[in-house]
């Protein structure tokens, strides 16, 4: 197994970043709330594969200001 095969796409596990990084924050997440979690993350996952199929030349500058 080379580099490149551990790079393969994976799918997200939003549970897997819940038991992941709820320890680091020093989140403590009950039974009660991790499906809501598990859903916001999933959200949150979705919105980001939308922005990173968005192709921007090497050249792009972030705007100082944003206006819409």
């Amino acid at each position: 197994m080379g580099a490149l095969d551990d790079m393969a796409y994976k799918p997200f596990d939003a549970d897997a970043v819940i038991d992941a990084l709820a320890p680091l924050l020093q989140l403590t997440i009950s039974d009660k709330q991790r499906p809501g979690v598990r859903l916001n993350l999933k959200t949150a996952s979705k919105m980001a594969a939308l922005i990173e199929q968005v192709k921007l030349p090497d050249e792009a500058e972030p705007l100082p200001v944003y206006r819409p």
